[in-house]
């Protein structure tokens, strides 16, 4: 084989592997995508609706109900709801709902024993999160509907909404 023969040969070859890196990386990326929007937990990939439009909402499993910011706040100020804070520790101790407890994802089977009497009781029982691009709430939601009956609500602007609107937050580990 020739010298030039084999040259030009390397940099075919050097194409093709690049053309098949990117086919992978493009093939991944949709598979992806379909994957995300196809879960009922999918993450929004596009930002907020326009003023006047819906927001943008992840999808509800079965018993869990959405709450909006106004609905929250009137079961915060009724006082007979239980607020589930659904962050791990290190957020809810920055800061959290009055009264909220945190119960994070992964923690939901250890503490619910601790918690069985204090859910059961309440009127109604509200889980939020970081906000809207949160799905922990929902899915701590779903968890907690094994233990109480339905429904179990997920405010889902979530804590981001009720600071900017100016609610009470409290720090620490205490609820």
């Amino acid at each position: 084989m020739s010298r030039s023969r084999r040259r030009s040969r390397g940099r075919i070859d050097a194409y093709g592997i690049f053309l098949g890196a990117a086919a992978m990386v493009l093939g991944s990326a949709a598979l992806g995508i379909a994957v995300n929007h196809l879960s009922p937990r999918g993450i929004p990939i596009s930002a907020p609706s326009a003023e006047g439009e819906p927001e943008l909402s992840l999808p509800m499993p079965g018993g869990v109900v959405r709450m909006a910011l106004a609905e929250a706040r009137a079961a915060f100020e009724a006082g007979g709801a239980l607020f589930v804070d659904a962050r791990v520790e290190d957020d809810y101790r920055e800061g959290h709902l009055p009264g909220a407890l945190n119960i994070p994802p992964g923690e939901v089977g250890a503490r619910l024993p601790d918690v069985a009497d204090a859910l059961t009781s309440a009127e109604a029982v509200v889980v939020y999160c970081h906000g809207v691009e949160c799905s922990d709430a929902i899915g701590v939601a779903e968890r907690l509907l094994e233990v109480i009956p339905e429904p179990v609500y997920v405010f889902e602007t979530g804590l981001k909404d009720w600071i900017d609107a100016g609610y009470p937050v409290t720090e620490g580990m205490e609820p």
